[in-house]
């Protein structure tokens, strides 16, 4: 992929441009997360609300049926469920791992096989999650593996 810069004060507006032979899933991808770029999450911690960064975000788990926002060093809740989660961050790097999380992809550290066909996820902050055998191959495909 060949990226270009063009930087002129004689532009007015910034503009992106993707030429391609055809627009694959990849290419769809770039351009929901370009689109999205400004899109915010909004999480609640002893009654404020928030506004949280996607990028920030380690993770997503329902519990209880509240859902919960997993920062490096912070734990929000979210008034979102976690298919609302699911159908606004599908242009973001996060996938379902199991009924209860939606996992950032970028925020995997290591995985290793485990038992009945699972996946345990060491995360960047240290936290291990189990990825479902029924999302694994999800997840697979989503990395390249």
């Amino acid at each position: 992929m060949k990226v270009t810069v063009d930087e002129s004060p004689n532009h007015l507006e910034t503009e992106i441009i993707i030429k391609c032979s055809s627009a694959d899933n990849e290419i769809l991808k770039l351009v929901g997360m370009l689109k999205g770029f400004h899109e915010k999450i909004f999480g609640v911690i002893n009654k404020e609300t928030h506004i949280i960064d996607p990028d920030d975000i380690f993770y997503f788990e329902s519990v209880d049926k509240k859902t919960f926002i997993y920062t490096k060093d912070q734990v929000f809740e979210s008034p979102l469920r976690l298919y609302e989660v699911e159908t606004l961050l599908t242009k973001y790097d996060f996938f379902r791992a199991s009924k209860q999380t939606i996992i950032h992809i970028s925020k995997i550290e290591k995985l290793t096989p485990r038992l009945n066909g699972r996946l345990e996820l060491l995360l960047e902050n240290n936290e291990k999650l189990i990825v479902s055998r029924q999302y694994v191959s999800i997840l697979k495909e989503r990395i390249g593996l």
